[in-house]
């Protein structure tokens, strides 16, 4: 789905992958925000008692993948709090599969993993993806803030690795120094995880507390400003699964394309390019890798790596953008900074 132009003060052609492009490439569904674990992180501040505003049924998100599919839309996530919490949550693994969703992850605290989820992601291509904190259970679990959740993780992280299942792990720092961090990468590797990655801590939900500071648009990555959607379990939608206090619409009174073409989401991308795209490809000097913050995206699927799936990518600790690139999806301003920077210094001479 291809919008008409629109100058958005970066060269006279506007593309699909332009921040105001009204396109959706990527949707995360929020199944629930209840949790069973606590993390001291959580930006969503999920836990065993909240969820109380889950209101979107199996119905609704039955609608909504068709409606994103309908949109062109052909990568999803399934996300939480904990995705696999929501009773309806095999029923709607099978139903993103059969409208025809390419790629499809979910990501989980995998504390919990019903046979019938594993058989059915080994035959069907599905991703996982979840987080572990340290090599070291009792360091894990104080994260977590629940007893044993390190030992159910890695169990399950065991039994897709098993299957052949396309798997990534991140390990956010949070308190572990340098040493614990990259322990805990070769730890996830020499399990068999191929894609494995640290991330940093964002100053979203509970992590503002950690880093003693409200939530900023700063805070985020950047790369939701192309293509990308989340819808929470109350319906509301926002830019990414971060950006809780900028939301652009709710599923409630709108339909998904009314949100994904309206003028609440073209203007929260392009501020969000603006704020952060902008300043950092002024400030790109030749050579010099990407910032740290572009790397540290773990809820979101990285590109061009991947053996089979490439919008889901994380090899090593691979330094790609958080957007899809290559052959899942478009050429971001990370992979293209000269070309954004000399159709920038044009603009600027007219």
């Amino acid at each position: 789905m291809h919008a008409p132009h629109v100058d958005v003060g970066l060269g006279s052609k506007r593309t699909a992958y332009s921040p105001t492009a009204k396109t959706l490439d990527f949707l995360w569904l929020e199944l629930t925000n209840r949790c069973n674990l606590r993390c001291v992180h959580c930006y969503t501040e999920s836990s065993p008692h909240t969820g109380d505003c889950d209101v979107l049924t199996a119905q609704d998100y039955d609608r909504l993948m068709r409606e994103a599919y309908e949109l062109g839309c052909r990568k999803m996530q399934f996300i939480g709090g904990e995705p696999q919490l929501n009773s309806d949550f095999q029923t709607l693994l099978v139903a993103a599969k059969t409208i025809g969703f390419e790629f499809i992850e979910v990501f989980s605290n995998l504390t919990q993993l019903k046979e019938e989820t594993l058989c059915y992601a080994a035959d069907n291509g599905i991703c996982f993806a979840t987080s572990v904190y340290s090599d070291e259970p009792e360091v894990h679990d104080a994260i977590t803030r629940v007893k044993s959740s390190h030992a159910r993780t890695i169990k399950n992280l065991k039994r897709l690795i098993e299957k052949g299942i396309e798997t990534r792990s991140a390990t956010i720092e949070i308190n572990q120094n340098p040493a614990q961090v990259k322990r805990t990468l070769r730890f996830l590797s020499e399990l068999g995880v191929k894609h494995v990655r640290s991330a940093e801590v964002r100053e979203f939900g509970r992590g503002e507390d950690i880093l003693a500071r409200p939530a900023r648009l700063e805070g985020l990555c950047g790369n939701c400003c192309f293509g990308k959607l989340c819808i929470a379990p109350d319906g509301t939608a926002y830019p990414c699964v971060l950006a809780r206090q900028w939301p652009v619409g709710s599923v409630l009174d709108m339909s998904l394309a009314e949100i994904v073409t309206g003028k609440s989401l073209e203007g929260m991308r392009q501020t969000i390019f603006d704020t952060i795209w902008i300043p950092r490809l002024a400030s790109k000097k030749p050579g010099k890798k990407p910032s740290k913050k572009i790397q540290d995206c773990p809820q979101s699927p990285q590109p061009d790596c991947h053996p089979t799936c490439p919008e889901q990518c994380e090899p090593t600790i691979c330094p790609k953008s958080c957007v899809p690139t290559g052959p899942c999806g478009p050429e971001t301003p990370e992979s293209q900074p000269k070309k954004m920077k000399q159709q920038h210094k044009k603009r600027k001479k007219k």
